[in-house]
This record gives structure tokens, C-alpha cells and sequence, in this order.
């Protein structure tokens, strides 16, 4: 039983966080400003607030991004339910779901926020207007602040995506 759940949790949480980084680099090299919300508050005083045209791109981008955030743990569950003859438990439903998610939280504090954004700091990614230099990125308490609130916010959506998954 361990076994499955700990595959379901790699290989899904993988895939998770290859698909959403992809989304979120490629949002990036699209549109920087579309993450304005999630850089630090210094470089979002200093640009102008998100348009209208630029929050409708958000509402877009976050359909994919949703679909695939609740999505590929549902579908995790359902695999792993499968392997356990078609019944799983809440709580072995809910450690296939927010393992699933927390190894995307972990992929997307250390591999695109630090590694990425802090050590590589592709041009892209920085909002015109600013420089690398005023970012706060490079604060390790700030990322860690994101990191652990992203535990949090993992371990909530996952109850919810457990309980229908286990039914």
C-alpha cells in the first residue's frame, strides 16, 4: 500500500510540476506582469496596478493552471484507488492528494522561484520598470514565507479532492 501511494505521489507530482512550471515559465515569458500578485511587495509598488486587459489574461492563464492543480491529484487518487481494488481511504486518499501537491510546492519554491528567479534571473521574468536588484526574491525569508504558506494552501485544497476521490 505504502508503496503506490509513494509512487502515485512522485510520479504525478512530477508531472504536475513539469506542467505547471512550463505554464507558469512560459506565462512568464509572455507576460511577466501576469504574476504581479506574487512578487514581492517592493517591485509591486513600483509598477502600475494589473490592466483590465492584463486581468482578463490572469482569469485565462488560471483555468489551465486550476484544472491541472485539482486535476492531476484527482486523477493520482483514482489510480491509486484502482490499485487498491477500487477502495481507498480518506486518509490514504488524502496522502496520495496533498503528496501529489507539496512535491509541486516544493518544485516551485526551489526549482522556479530560488534556482530560477533568484540565482538565474532571466531577463523575462523581470517587470519592466524594475531591476533585479530591488527584488526581495534573493531574501530567503521570503521565499520561505511562500514555501510554507504553499503547505498550507496544499493541505487544504487536498481535503476536499480526497474526499471525493476516496467515495
Amino acid at each position: 500500500m505504502f508503496s503506490i501511494v509513494l509512487q502515485r505521489v512522485l510520479i504525478d507530482g512530477l508531472l504536475l510540476s513539469v506542467l505547471l512550471g512550463v505554464l507558469v515559465m512560459s506565462s512568464l515569458k509572455y507576460n511577466a506582469r501576469l504574476w504581479l500578485q506574487d512578487y514581492p511587495k517592493e517591485v509591486q509598488a513600483k509598477v502600475p496596478p494589473i490592466s483590465k486587459q492584463e486581468k482578463m489574461q490572469q482569469r485565462i492563464l488560471m483555468l489551465p493552471f486550476l484544472l491541472l492543480t485539482l486535476g492531476i491529484p484527482y486523477l493520482s487518487v483514482t489510480i491509486a484507488k484502482a490499485s487498491f481494488g477500487g477502495v481507498i481511504s480518506f486518509p490514504q486518499a488524502y496522502l496520495v492528494v496533498t503528496g501529489v501537491l507539496q512535491v509541486f510546492n516544493l518544485f516551485d519554491a526551489v526549482v522556479l522561484d530560488y534556482l530560477i528567479l533568484t540565482v538565474i534571473k532571466p531577463r523575462f521574468a523581470l517587470i519592466p520598470g524594475t531591476t533585479w536588484e530591488e527584488y526581495s526574491m534573493a531574501d530567503m525569508r521570503f521565499q520561505l514565507r511562500n514555501f510554507v504558506k504553499g503547505i498550507v494552501i496544499c493541505a487544504v485544497i487536498s481535503l476536499p479532492i480526497a474526499l471525493v476521490g476516496s467515495l
